[in-house]
Protein backbone atom coordinates (compact mmCIF):
# COMPACT_ATOMS: atom_id res chain seq x y z
CA UNK A 1 0.00 0.00 0.00
CA UNK A 2 1.17 3.48 -0.58
CA UNK A 3 0.04 6.75 0.26
CA UNK A 4 1.44 10.18 -0.69
CA UNK A 5 2.60 13.31 1.52
CA UNK A 6 4.52 16.73 0.90
CA UNK A 7 7.44 18.57 0.59
CA UNK A 8 8.03 22.05 -0.99
CA UNK A 9 10.02 22.76 -3.90
CA UNK A 10 12.16 25.48 -2.28
CA UNK A 11 12.87 23.42 0.61
CA UNK A 12 14.32 20.46 -1.60
CA UNK A 13 16.34 23.00 -4.08
CA UNK A 14 18.34 24.20 -0.59
CA UNK A 15 18.08 20.69 0.72
CA UNK A 16 20.43 19.84 -2.75
CA UNK A 17 22.72 22.60 -2.18
CA UNK A 18 23.93 21.45 1.03
CA UNK A 19 24.20 17.90 0.17
CA UNK A 20 26.53 19.30 -2.43
CA UNK A 21 29.35 20.52 -0.47
CA UNK A 22 31.66 17.62 0.91
CA UNK A 23 34.34 16.54 -1.70
CA UNK A 24 37.11 14.03 -2.03
CA UNK A 25 40.32 15.70 -0.52
CA UNK A 26 43.53 16.07 -2.83
CA UNK A 27 45.63 13.57 -1.18
CA UNK A 28 42.79 11.69 -0.50
CA UNK A 29 43.64 10.96 3.19
CA UNK A 30 47.17 9.66 2.59
CA UNK A 31 48.93 11.99 5.05
CA UNK A 32 47.21 9.51 8.15
CA UNK A 33 48.35 6.52 6.48
CA UNK A 34 51.99 8.07 6.54
CA UNK A 35 51.70 8.50 9.97
CA UNK A 36 50.53 5.40 10.92
CA UNK A 37 53.23 4.08 8.50
CA UNK A 38 55.73 6.31 10.32
CA UNK A 39 55.12 4.21 13.79
CA UNK A 40 56.71 0.82 12.41
CA UNK A 41 59.42 3.38 10.81
CA UNK A 42 58.61 3.23 7.52
CA UNK A 43 58.63 6.74 5.44
CA UNK A 44 55.95 6.90 3.17
CA UNK A 45 56.02 9.81 0.62
CA UNK A 46 52.48 11.05 -0.45
CA UNK A 47 51.40 9.60 -3.52
CA UNK A 48 50.82 11.71 -6.56
CA UNK A 49 53.89 13.44 -6.77
CA UNK A 50 55.22 14.81 -10.63
CA UNK A 51 57.05 12.40 -12.79
CA UNK A 52 59.90 14.64 -12.33
CA UNK A 53 60.08 14.72 -8.52
CA UNK A 54 60.15 11.23 -8.63
CA UNK A 55 62.94 10.49 -11.34
CA UNK A 56 65.07 13.23 -9.18
CA UNK A 57 64.78 11.22 -6.27
CA UNK A 58 65.42 7.59 -8.11
CA UNK A 59 68.40 8.98 -10.05
CA UNK A 60 69.28 10.09 -6.20
CA UNK A 61 69.17 6.74 -4.53
CA UNK A 62 70.99 5.27 -7.77
CA UNK A 63 73.41 7.21 -7.24
CA UNK A 64 75.43 4.93 -5.47
CA UNK A 65 75.05 1.59 -5.11
CA UNK A 66 71.60 0.08 -2.93
CA UNK A 67 71.32 -0.37 0.42
CA UNK A 68 68.56 -1.65 2.13
CA UNK A 69 67.10 1.74 3.16
CA UNK A 70 67.50 2.80 -0.41
CA UNK A 71 65.74 -0.06 -1.21
CA UNK A 72 62.88 0.47 0.82
CA UNK A 73 62.95 4.17 -0.41
CA UNK A 74 62.36 3.16 -3.61
CA UNK A 75 59.81 0.49 -3.20
CA UNK A 76 57.17 3.23 -1.64
CA UNK A 77 58.29 5.55 -3.83
CA UNK A 78 57.86 3.57 -7.35
CA UNK A 79 56.14 0.67 -6.92
CA UNK A 80 52.87 0.11 -8.43
CA UNK A 81 51.09 -1.25 -5.49
CA UNK A 82 51.58 1.68 -3.91
CA UNK A 83 49.18 3.23 -6.58
CA UNK A 84 47.03 0.84 -6.02
CA UNK A 85 46.59 1.42 -2.49
CA UNK A 86 46.26 5.16 -3.43
CA UNK A 87 43.58 4.13 -5.33
CA UNK A 88 41.66 2.38 -2.54
CA UNK A 89 41.85 5.00 -0.13
CA UNK A 90 40.00 7.00 -3.09
CA UNK A 91 37.41 4.57 -3.54
CA UNK A 92 36.83 4.62 0.34
CA UNK A 93 36.95 8.33 0.57
CA UNK A 94 34.74 8.18 -2.19
CA UNK A 95 31.97 6.32 0.22
CA UNK A 96 32.36 8.81 2.90
CA UNK A 97 31.64 11.48 0.17
CA UNK A 98 28.85 10.04 -1.17
CA UNK A 99 27.17 8.61 2.67
CA UNK A 100 27.40 12.54 3.85
CA UNK A 101 25.34 13.80 -0.16
CA UNK A 102 21.94 14.41 0.75
CA UNK A 103 19.35 12.26 -0.92
CA UNK A 104 18.48 13.79 -4.80
CA UNK A 105 14.94 15.15 -4.65
CA UNK A 106 12.74 13.65 -7.84
CA UNK A 107 10.33 15.15 -10.11
CA UNK A 108 7.61 13.69 -12.50
CA UNK A 109 5.92 15.11 -14.97
CA UNK A 110 3.03 13.40 -16.96
CA UNK A 111 0.46 15.05 -19.60
CA UNK A 112 -2.63 12.86 -20.52
CA UNK A 113 -4.68 14.02 -23.89
CA UNK A 114 -8.52 13.03 -23.61
CA UNK A 115 -9.50 11.96 -27.13
CA UNK A 116 -11.94 14.36 -27.36
CA UNK A 117 -9.56 17.18 -28.38
CA UNK A 118 -10.35 18.69 -24.97
CA UNK A 119 -7.54 20.28 -22.89
CA UNK A 120 -5.14 17.61 -21.38
CA UNK A 121 -4.46 16.68 -17.46
CA UNK A 122 -1.07 17.88 -16.61
CA UNK A 123 0.79 16.80 -13.77
CA UNK A 124 4.01 17.73 -11.98
CA UNK A 125 5.23 15.80 -8.33
CA UNK A 126 8.29 16.62 -6.60
CA UNK A 127 9.83 13.99 -3.71
CA UNK A 128 12.59 14.07 -1.75
CA UNK A 129 13.32 10.07 0.17
CA UNK A 130 13.26 11.34 3.87
CA UNK A 131 14.18 7.79 5.13
CA UNK A 132 17.64 8.65 3.52
CA UNK A 133 17.99 11.64 4.82
CA UNK A 134 17.00 10.01 8.34
CA UNK A 135 19.96 7.90 7.78
CA UNK A 136 22.20 9.95 6.78
CA UNK A 137 24.51 10.64 9.88
CA UNK A 138 24.60 6.72 10.61
CA UNK A 139 25.15 6.31 6.85
CA UNK A 140 27.96 9.10 6.96
CA UNK A 141 29.68 7.77 10.72
CA UNK A 142 29.78 4.25 9.11
CA UNK A 143 31.59 5.22 5.79
CA UNK A 144 33.81 7.31 8.29
CA UNK A 145 34.40 4.56 10.45
CA UNK A 146 35.45 2.17 7.22
CA UNK A 147 37.92 5.11 6.07
CA UNK A 148 39.43 4.81 9.47
CA UNK A 149 40.07 0.94 8.99
CA UNK A 150 40.70 1.20 5.19
CA UNK A 151 43.93 3.97 6.59
CA UNK A 152 44.97 1.20 8.86
CA UNK A 153 44.65 -1.67 6.59
CA UNK A 154 46.66 0.37 3.93
CA UNK A 155 49.71 1.53 6.14
CA UNK A 156 49.60 -2.14 7.40
CA UNK A 157 50.02 -2.95 3.19
CA UNK A 158 52.61 -0.08 2.62
CA UNK A 159 54.84 -1.62 5.22
CA UNK A 160 54.49 -5.01 3.86
CA UNK A 161 55.64 -3.11 0.61
CA UNK A 162 58.44 -2.07 2.36
CA UNK A 163 59.35 -5.41 4.17
CA UNK A 164 59.50 -6.69 0.92
CA UNK A 165 62.11 -4.96 -0.79
CA UNK A 166 64.04 -5.31 2.70
CA UNK A 167 63.96 -9.27 1.63
CA UNK A 168 64.65 -8.68 -1.96
CA UNK A 169 67.92 -6.59 -1.05
CA UNK A 170 69.23 -9.08 1.48
CA UNK A 171 68.57 -12.09 -0.87
CA UNK A 172 69.73 -9.76 -3.96
CA UNK A 173 73.50 -8.73 -1.46
CA UNK A 174 73.80 -12.35 -0.17
CA UNK A 175 74.14 -13.86 -4.04
CA UNK A 176 75.92 -11.41 -5.13
CA UNK A 177 78.27 -11.91 -2.40
CA UNK A 178 78.12 -15.97 -2.92
CA UNK A 179 78.38 -15.73 -6.78
CA UNK A 180 81.83 -13.50 -5.85
CA UNK A 181 83.35 -16.24 -3.83
CA UNK A 182 82.44 -19.14 -5.97
CA UNK A 183 83.89 -16.40 -8.76
CA UNK A 184 87.28 -16.31 -6.69
CA UNK A 185 87.21 -20.07 -5.82
CA UNK A 186 86.71 -21.10 -9.75
CA UNK A 187 89.46 -18.52 -10.83
CA UNK A 188 92.06 -20.26 -8.72
CA UNK A 189 91.07 -23.49 -9.35
CA UNK A 190 91.41 -22.84 -12.87
CA UNK A 191 95.08 -21.08 -12.35
CA UNK A 192 95.54 -24.52 -10.47
CA UNK A 193 94.77 -27.19 -13.08
CA UNK A 194 96.81 -24.74 -15.53
CA UNK A 195 99.67 -25.57 -13.40
CA UNK A 196 98.93 -29.08 -12.67
CA UNK A 197 98.92 -29.29 -16.45
CA UNK A 198 102.11 -27.87 -17.06
CA UNK A 199 103.82 -30.16 -13.87
CA UNK A 200 102.10 -33.33 -15.24
CA UNK A 201 103.63 -32.36 -18.90
CA UNK A 202 107.06 -31.74 -16.93
CA UNK A 203 106.80 -35.21 -15.52
CA UNK A 204 106.34 -34.57 -11.85
CA UNK A 205 103.00 -35.06 -11.30
CA UNK A 206 101.10 -38.26 -11.50
CA UNK A 207 97.38 -38.84 -13.60
CA UNK A 208 95.42 -39.19 -11.14
CA UNK A 209 96.75 -35.73 -9.37
CA UNK A 210 95.99 -34.02 -12.57
CA UNK A 211 92.50 -35.25 -12.93
CA UNK A 212 91.84 -34.66 -9.55
CA UNK A 213 92.83 -30.54 -10.13
CA UNK A 214 90.96 -30.94 -13.47
CA UNK A 215 87.93 -32.04 -11.54
CA UNK A 216 88.00 -29.78 -9.40
CA UNK A 217 88.41 -26.64 -11.28
CA UNK A 218 85.15 -28.09 -13.07
CA UNK A 219 83.28 -28.81 -10.38
CA UNK A 220 84.48 -24.93 -9.14
CA UNK A 221 82.60 -23.61 -12.49
CA UNK A 222 79.81 -25.38 -12.01
CA UNK A 223 79.24 -23.97 -8.66
CA UNK A 224 79.95 -20.39 -10.01
CA UNK A 225 77.05 -21.15 -13.34
CA UNK A 226 74.38 -21.64 -10.21
CA UNK A 227 75.87 -18.57 -7.95
CA UNK A 228 75.45 -16.65 -10.88
CA UNK A 229 71.70 -18.27 -11.70
CA UNK A 230 71.05 -16.85 -8.49
CA UNK A 231 71.82 -13.63 -8.97
CA UNK A 232 69.76 -13.29 -11.83
CA UNK A 233 66.79 -14.14 -10.37
CA UNK A 234 67.80 -12.11 -6.95
CA UNK A 235 68.28 -9.16 -9.22
CA UNK A 236 64.92 -9.87 -10.64
CA UNK A 237 63.19 -10.01 -7.83
CA UNK A 238 64.50 -6.53 -6.30
CA UNK A 239 63.32 -4.92 -9.51
CA UNK A 240 60.46 -6.31 -8.94
CA UNK A 241 60.23 -5.22 -5.40
CA UNK A 242 61.20 -1.72 -5.72
CA UNK A 243 59.61 -0.57 -9.05
CA UNK A 244 62.62 -0.90 -10.93
CA UNK A 245 63.76 -2.64 -14.08
CA UNK A 246 66.44 -5.31 -13.81
CA UNK A 247 67.92 -4.74 -16.78
CA UNK A 248 68.61 -1.14 -15.76
CA UNK A 249 72.25 0.44 -14.75
CA UNK A 250 71.85 -0.29 -10.75
CA UNK A 251 74.28 -2.26 -8.63
CA UNK A 252 73.40 -2.83 -5.61
CA UNK A 253 75.87 -3.18 -2.10
CA UNK A 254 77.15 -6.61 -1.84
CA UNK A 255 78.12 -6.71 1.91
CA UNK A 256 75.68 -7.98 4.23
CA UNK A 257 75.76 -6.33 7.93
CA UNK A 258 77.10 -8.68 10.59
CA UNK A 259 75.18 -10.02 12.57
CA UNK A 260 75.00 -8.66 16.52
CA UNK A 261 76.94 -9.95 19.12
CA UNK A 262 74.26 -10.52 22.06
CA UNK A 263 71.03 -11.53 21.49
CA UNK A 264 67.64 -9.01 21.06
CA UNK A 265 65.92 -8.66 24.48
CA UNK A 266 62.20 -9.70 23.27
CA UNK A 267 61.02 -9.27 26.90
CA UNK A 268 57.64 -7.03 26.25
CA UNK A 269 57.82 -7.76 22.15
CA UNK A 270 54.65 -9.49 22.38
CA UNK A 271 52.49 -6.58 24.09
CA UNK A 272 54.34 -3.83 21.94
CA UNK A 273 52.54 -6.05 18.65
CA UNK A 274 49.30 -6.49 20.14
CA UNK A 275 49.35 -2.66 20.65
CA UNK A 276 51.39 -1.72 17.28
CA UNK A 277 50.04 -4.27 14.49
CA UNK A 278 48.36 -2.24 11.96
CA UNK A 279 46.59 -5.14 10.55
CA UNK A 280 45.41 -6.01 14.29
CA UNK A 281 44.22 -2.45 14.46
CA UNK A 282 42.38 -2.54 11.84
CA UNK A 283 40.68 -5.31 12.39
CA UNK A 284 39.36 -3.69 15.22
CA UNK A 285 38.46 -0.44 13.68
CA UNK A 286 36.40 -3.08 11.25
CA UNK A 287 34.38 -4.44 14.19
CA UNK A 288 33.87 -1.32 15.59
CA UNK A 289 32.01 -0.25 12.56
CA UNK A 290 30.22 -3.34 11.89
CA UNK A 291 29.43 -3.56 15.09
CA UNK A 292 27.83 -0.14 15.04
CA UNK A 293 26.25 -1.07 11.20
CA UNK A 294 24.25 -3.70 13.13
CA UNK A 295 22.80 -1.86 16.10
CA UNK A 296 21.62 0.84 13.03
CA UNK A 297 20.22 -2.13 10.76
CA UNK A 298 18.48 -2.97 14.11
CA UNK A 299 17.20 0.35 15.02
CA UNK A 300 15.92 1.43 11.55
CA UNK A 301 14.76 -2.42 10.27
CA UNK A 302 11.28 -1.02 10.44
CA UNK A 303 11.68 2.31 8.13
CA UNK A 304 11.77 1.45 5.06
CA UNK A 305 10.80 3.71 1.72
CA UNK A 306 9.24 7.08 2.89
CA UNK A 307 8.97 10.01 0.34
CA UNK A 308 7.69 13.68 1.11
CA UNK A 309 6.50 15.68 -2.17
CA UNK A 310 4.44 18.22 -3.59
CA UNK A 311 2.29 17.67 -6.44
CA UNK A 312 0.50 19.77 -8.70
CA UNK A 313 -2.40 19.06 -11.36
CA UNK A 314 -3.99 21.02 -14.47
CA UNK A 315 -7.63 19.13 -15.32
CA UNK A 316 -9.20 19.00 -18.32
CA UNK A 317 -11.50 21.89 -17.28
CA UNK A 318 -8.95 24.29 -16.13
CA UNK A 319 -9.07 23.72 -12.56
CA UNK A 320 -5.64 23.19 -10.70
CA UNK A 321 -5.22 21.08 -7.82
CA UNK A 322 -2.38 21.07 -5.61
CA UNK A 323 -1.22 19.84 -2.40
CA UNK A 324 1.66 17.69 -0.08
CA UNK A 325 2.29 14.03 -0.96
CA UNK A 326 3.52 10.98 0.90
CA UNK A 327 5.04 7.40 0.18
CA UNK A 328 5.63 4.87 2.17
CA UNK A 329 6.38 1.22 2.13
CA UNK A 330 4.62 -0.67 4.54
CA UNK A 331 6.78 -3.53 6.15
CA UNK A 332 4.11 -6.04 5.96
CA UNK A 333 6.39 -8.96 4.37
CA UNK A 334 10.09 -7.56 4.70
CA UNK A 335 10.74 -6.20 8.12
CA UNK A 336 14.39 -6.11 7.57
CA UNK A 337 15.14 -9.57 9.14
CA UNK A 338 17.65 -10.64 7.12
CA UNK A 339 18.94 -7.29 6.70
CA UNK A 340 19.59 -7.08 10.44
CA UNK A 341 20.54 -11.02 10.50
CA UNK A 342 23.53 -10.28 8.11
CA UNK A 343 25.20 -7.00 9.58
CA UNK A 344 25.00 -8.97 13.08
CA UNK A 345 26.59 -12.24 11.02
CA UNK A 346 29.13 -9.73 9.08
CA UNK A 347 30.22 -8.27 12.97
CA UNK A 348 30.75 -11.87 14.27
CA UNK A 349 32.77 -12.84 11.19
CA UNK A 350 35.08 -10.42 12.08
CA UNK A 351 35.19 -10.52 15.76
CA UNK A 352 36.11 -14.07 15.15
CA UNK A 353 38.62 -13.10 13.15
CA UNK A 354 40.19 -10.79 14.93
CA UNK A 355 40.56 -13.19 18.06
CA UNK A 356 42.60 -15.69 15.60
CA UNK A 357 44.63 -12.61 14.61
CA UNK A 358 45.39 -11.95 18.35
CA UNK A 359 46.41 -15.23 19.15
CA UNK A 360 48.24 -15.82 15.70
CA UNK A 361 50.14 -12.71 16.43
CA UNK A 362 51.29 -13.90 19.96
CA UNK A 363 52.10 -17.29 18.74
CA UNK A 364 54.17 -15.34 15.66
CA UNK A 365 56.15 -13.21 18.31
CA UNK A 366 57.33 -15.81 19.95
CA UNK A 367 58.46 -17.84 17.39
CA UNK A 368 60.06 -15.25 15.05
CA UNK A 369 61.74 -14.67 18.02
CA UNK A 370 63.34 -17.88 18.64
CA UNK A 371 64.42 -18.41 15.01
CA UNK A 372 65.98 -15.03 15.12
CA UNK A 373 68.32 -15.49 18.18
CA UNK A 374 68.65 -19.11 16.57
CA UNK A 375 69.77 -17.91 13.42
CA UNK A 376 71.37 -15.39 15.16
CA UNK A 377 73.87 -18.36 17.18
CA UNK A 378 74.16 -20.08 13.55
CA UNK A 379 75.99 -17.16 12.44
CA UNK A 380 78.11 -16.62 14.71
CA UNK A 381 79.30 -20.69 15.04
CA UNK A 382 79.94 -20.29 11.78
CA UNK A 383 82.42 -17.39 12.23
CA UNK A 384 83.79 -18.07 15.70
CA UNK A 385 84.13 -21.62 15.63
CA UNK A 386 83.83 -23.65 11.72
CA UNK A 387 85.81 -21.52 9.52
CA UNK A 388 88.45 -21.38 11.55
CA UNK A 389 88.80 -24.80 11.87
CA UNK A 390 88.35 -25.21 8.35
CA UNK A 391 91.08 -23.01 7.41
CA UNK A 392 93.16 -25.03 10.14
CA UNK A 393 92.36 -28.59 8.27
CA UNK A 394 93.24 -27.21 5.14
CA UNK A 395 96.87 -25.60 6.27
CA UNK A 396 97.28 -29.12 8.11
CA UNK A 397 96.67 -30.76 4.99
CA UNK A 398 98.96 -29.05 3.41
CA UNK A 399 101.53 -29.51 5.17
CA UNK A 400 100.81 -33.39 4.98
CA UNK A 401 100.58 -32.88 1.29
CA UNK A 402 104.29 -31.24 1.12
CA UNK A 403 105.63 -34.30 2.70
CA UNK A 404 103.92 -36.63 0.78
CA UNK A 405 102.03 -37.89 3.76
CA UNK A 406 98.57 -37.63 2.13
CA UNK A 407 97.43 -37.41 -1.63
CA UNK A 408 96.28 -34.37 -3.44
CA UNK A 409 92.68 -35.70 -3.25
CA UNK A 410 92.49 -34.94 0.35
CA UNK A 411 93.41 -31.52 0.14
CA UNK A 412 90.97 -30.84 -2.57
CA UNK A 413 88.58 -31.84 -0.24
CA UNK A 414 89.60 -29.93 2.06
CA UNK A 415 89.43 -27.30 0.04
CA UNK A 416 86.24 -27.93 -1.10
CA UNK A 417 84.39 -28.21 2.35
CA UNK A 418 86.00 -24.67 3.29
CA UNK A 419 84.71 -22.98 0.37
CA UNK A 420 81.49 -24.64 1.34
CA UNK A 421 81.68 -23.48 4.70
CA UNK A 422 82.57 -19.71 3.45
CA UNK A 423 79.26 -20.53 1.65
CA UNK A 424 76.96 -21.52 4.36
CA UNK A 425 77.91 -18.60 6.68
CA UNK A 426 77.31 -15.98 4.06
CA UNK A 427 73.86 -17.76 3.76
CA UNK A 428 73.68 -17.98 7.49
CA UNK A 429 74.02 -14.03 8.19
CA UNK A 430 71.66 -13.34 5.13
CA UNK A 431 68.95 -16.06 7.35
CA UNK A 432 69.40 -14.08 10.50
CA UNK A 433 68.54 -10.79 8.83
CA UNK A 434 65.95 -12.05 6.85
CA UNK A 435 64.73 -13.75 10.30
CA UNK A 436 64.81 -9.87 11.57
CA UNK A 437 62.50 -8.24 9.17
CA UNK A 438 60.05 -11.36 10.27
CA UNK A 439 60.46 -10.34 13.32
CA UNK A 440 59.90 -6.36 12.95
CA UNK A 441 57.21 -7.21 11.18
CA UNK A 442 55.43 -9.58 13.67
CA UNK A 443 55.84 -6.60 16.29
CA UNK A 444 54.52 -3.83 13.81
CA UNK A 445 57.81 -1.18 14.71
CA UNK A 446 61.46 -0.86 14.83
CA UNK A 447 63.23 -3.67 17.81
CA UNK A 448 65.84 -2.88 19.52
CA UNK A 449 68.88 -2.21 18.26
CA UNK A 450 67.47 -1.03 14.95
CA UNK A 451 68.37 2.72 15.25
CA UNK A 452 72.31 1.68 15.24
CA UNK A 453 73.60 0.86 11.38
CA UNK A 454 75.40 -2.60 11.88
CA UNK A 455 78.86 -2.82 10.75
CA UNK A 456 79.24 -4.86 7.33
CA UNK A 457 80.39 -8.52 7.65
CA UNK A 458 83.51 -9.52 5.66
CA UNK A 459 83.36 -9.75 1.78
CA UNK A 460 85.02 -11.96 0.07
CA UNK A 461 88.13 -10.29 -0.34
CA UNK A 462 88.94 -10.66 3.19
CA UNK A 463 87.60 -14.33 3.36
CA UNK A 464 89.13 -16.28 0.54
CA UNK A 465 93.25 -17.14 -0.08
CA UNK A 466 94.98 -15.22 -3.37
CA UNK A 467 94.91 -17.15 -6.24
CA UNK A 468 97.54 -19.30 -7.28
CA UNK A 469 100.16 -18.11 -9.36
CA UNK A 470 103.04 -19.63 -11.93
CA UNK A 471 105.54 -21.21 -9.45
CA UNK A 472 105.46 -23.76 -7.19
CA UNK A 473 105.57 -21.68 -4.23
CA UNK A 474 102.45 -19.78 -5.02
CA UNK A 475 100.53 -23.30 -6.16
CA UNK A 476 101.94 -24.39 -3.00
CA UNK A 477 100.12 -21.35 -0.73
CA UNK A 478 97.11 -21.92 -3.14
CA UNK A 479 96.69 -25.08 -1.74
CA UNK A 480 96.81 -24.83 1.83
CA UNK A 481 98.02 -21.07 3.74
CA UNK A 482 95.16 -19.71 5.48
CA UNK A 483 93.65 -16.19 4.18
Amino acid sequence: MILRCNRSASAMAIALSLGGCASIPADRGFDQVARHAATAGVDAPLPGAELATIDARTAELLARPLDAPAAVALAVLRHPRMRELHAELGIAQADVVEASRLPNPSFAFSTLDPRDGGSSLITRSYGLDVAALLLLPSRQRLAEGELAQVQLWIAAQVIEVAAQAERAWYEQASASQVAALRRAVAEAAEVSAGFAQRLRDAGNLGALELALEQAAAQQAGLDLARAEVAVIEARGALADATGLRASGNWTVLDRLPSPPEHALATEGLVESALDRRLDLASARAELAWRTDAASVASRFRWLGDFELGYERESETDGARLRGPTAAVTIPLFDQGQAEVARARFSAEKTQARLDAMDAGIRNEVVSAGERLESRRAVALRYRDALLPLREAVVARTQEQVNFMFKGAFELILSRREQYDAYQAYLEAVRDYWLARIALRLATGGPLPGDEQPPAPTLGTDAILPPPAGNDASEHQHHHGDRP
